[in-house]
């Protein structure tokens, strides 16, 4: 469902991996390519047709998707009218696994991948889903544009041995392919930062051990100078990530697959945080605070917290505004991911800008594969993009050169209570943050246009991804059962040793005893099975 501000900016927070390049689409006419009989296509279509869809898709205030207006625009360009199948986000999983019970498939699943057992390779090899690897070319030259203008595209769109089985949302900036930025980082109470003394936002580890050292001996009433994940780890792999490891699987120099909890920058880090846990500077409960994606409110809001990860949309003073904090000072500063040492680079553990998101599936008895794959490709031109992101123009948004703004209608829906935030007015027209075909993270520039939170972007955005595993490296069906089968008891072994590391329930001397455990438990195995698929993946 759209949520107000907190859940708006949480939809973000799933929808992360995304693209890097720069490529444009025709809207009005496409000729057919190699594979599939070559012919101009126009839309609109002279003649209605109908396609069926199936999605996860909620709307507080739009009951069905056709009644959205940028989606009508869109079914008026084209011509095509489509019967959605929507469902919610508790119940997808259920549904699903019915309509595939069926036997009657839509001929457009939404995250099909998400959702078929075994991923989409497994449902074209069960003949559930269509192969469109000789089709492809003809029938989608949009998404093809976009995806040879990309060297990693190129790759992550395609299987291992070089099939197309399902078009991929493809990330953009206003129709530039691009991979979005950080929304999410480690931020700090910036009054009580300079309270401090501090000139600047704490950068490497010594800096922030003096940061939550000062408010360990200045604010009692701050139960947790640090909020950490869980498991020790937050979701970013933040203070983690300055050992040169990550939280689990990781890759080094880009050809070699490393567990994370089994290597020596582990134990380190593992030894930092008993130790700031000792001294009580990282939250005492933070197995069950579970602060791994972003702090609670009512601690990060109300000075029982003093610093975390958190959301943009959550920094300066969105907290106040929202009625946590009436202190006049209060305020959350932004920035990047701890390093050892002044100039190092930062690393996150999460890959907002990885190229692909989301997987359409195509079905293999859609009775019109050519008519099934035109629509989807129309859905990666500019023109869909900015129907599906932001609405009409004119009506939800106007365009000056290359910066674009919301209408007065949209604060005029917040002024009048239909809606409660620009976002939610403009989702009254669009899908929202639709991870469907081309996506737009642009779209909360005008949403969010002079919002001082933006600036967190500027923080968030210096982190890289060296070490991230690729996003679209895959292991077949049986390698795929077998880690499973193997990783399933030794991922549970790493987490509870990690917490009972950093709370001193299990000395640290007993660190070598635990990596043993670890290759009892079989990780060796795991290693070898991420491995062949990162070797077939950069092989591609």
């Amino acid at each position: 469902m759209m949520k107000k501000t907190i859940a708006l900016v949480l939809v973000l927070l799933m929808a992360s991996a995304m693209i890097a390049g720069c490529g444009k689409k025709d809207s009005g006419s496409a000729s057919g390519g190699s594979g599939a009989e070559a012919k101009e296509w126009t839309w609109p279509l002279e003649e209605q047709k109908t396609l069926t869809a199936w999605v996860e898709w909620s709307n507080d205030y739009v009951e069905h998707i056709n009644d959205l207006k940028g989606i009508q625009k869109i079914e008026e360009n084209t011509n095509v009218h489509v019967e959605w199948t929507e469902v919610d986000s508790a119940t997808a999983s259920e549904q699903f696994g019915l309509m595939l019970a069926s036997g009657k498939y839509p001929d457009i699943i939404r995250n099909v991948a998400a959702y078929y057992p075994g991923g989409t390779e497994k449902g074209v090899a069960d003949g559930v889903l269509a192969d469109l690897t000789d089709v492809i070319e003809g029938y989608m030259p949009n998404y093809m544009a976009l995806v040879n203008s990309d060297p990693q595209l190129q790759k992550d769109v395609k299987t291992d041995d070089g099939r197309f089985v399902g078009p991929w949302t493809i990330a953009s900036y206003f129709g530039d392919v691009r991979g979005e930025r950080v929304w999410a980082g480690p931020v700090v109470r910036k009054d009580w930062l300079e309270e401090s003394g501090a000139t600047d936002v704490p950068r490497t580890i010594a800096d922030w051990e003096n940061f939550l050292v000062f408010v360990k001996e200045n604010h009692p009433e701050c139960e947790a100078p640090l909020m950490i994940g869980s498991n020790g780890a937050d979701f970013f792999s933040s203070f983690l990530s300055a050992y040169g490891v990550l939280r689990d699987w990781y890759v080094e120099g880009g050809k070699t697959i490393k567990y994370g909890p089994m290597e020596e920058g582990y134990k380190e880090w593992l030894t930092l945080m008993h130790d700031w846990y000792t001294r009580g500077l990282v939250d005492p409960n933070f197995m069950t605070n579970g602060a791994d994606i972003l702090c609670p409110a009512d601690y990060i809001g109300t000075g029982k917290a003093a610093s975390g990860m958190e959301l943009w949309g959550l920094t300066d003073t969105i907290l106040k505004q929202q009625g946590y904090n009436n202190e006049d000072d209060f305020c959350l500063v932004a920035t990047s991911a701890p390093v050892m040492n002044e100039g190092d680079t930062p690393q996150i553990g999460f890959n907002t800008s990885a190229l692909v998101k989301e997987q359409l599936g195509i079905s293999a008895k859609t009775a019109d594969l050519e008519l099934t794959c035109r629509y989807l490709d129309y859905w990666y031109t500019d023109e869909a993009m900015l129907l599906d992101s932001l609405g009409i123009e004119g009506e939800t948004y106007t365009v000056e050169g290359d910066t674009y703004h919301l209408t007065p209608a949209m604060q005029q829906m917040v002024d009048e209570g239909k809606v409660n935030t620009l976002s939610e007015a403009v989702y009254t027209y669009t899908l929202g943050t639709s991870d469907f075909a081309l996506y737009n993270w642009g779209m909360f520039d005008p949403i969010y246009e002079g919002n001082p939170a933006m600036d967190a972007y500027e923080e968030f955005d210096k982190a890289k991804f060296d070490l991230m595993v690729p996003a679209c490296m895959t292991m077949t069906d049986e390698e795929n059962t077998e880690y499973v089968a193997l990783y399933t008891d030794i991922e549970t072994l790493m987490q509870e040793n990690t917490v009972k590391f950093i709370t001193g329930e299990k000395d640290l001397a007993e660190w070598d005893s635990y990596v043993e455990q670890l290759h009892t438990y079989n990780i060796d195995r795991c290693i070898e099975l991420k491995q062949a698929a990162l070797d077939r993946y950069n092989a591609r």
